[in-house]
């Protein structure tokens, strides 16, 4: 599992993208890409957020991305995209 780890996280490309964060309950909360891969994203963001949590992620003129938290640091958050059905 371990190499399969490494092999998602080289296939990330540096951005700096401004977006919002919606959560679950309606509330919102700006974020910046700070990296994507075709699996996830890491975003820069002055709000907590949790593992596990469950987010749309809105980016200008992409639209609206569902992701999942899977990682927390302070002022740094790393999500998976999920799917319709894993929503």
């Amino acid at each position: 599992m371990r190499t399969q780890s490494w092999a998602a996280r080289k296939d990330r490309h540096c951005v700096d993208i401004d977006a919002l964060a919606f959560r679950a309950d309606g509330t919102k909360a700006p974020v910046t890409l700070i990296n994507l891969s075709g699996e996830g994203c890491r975003m820069e963001a002055h709000a907590e957020f949790h593992v596990g949590e469950r987010l749309q992620i809105a980016i200008p003129r992409m639209g609206r991305i569902k992701v999942q938290v899977r990682w927390c640091a302070p002022g740094s958050v790393g999500a998976k995209f999920v799917v319709e059905s894993d929503f």
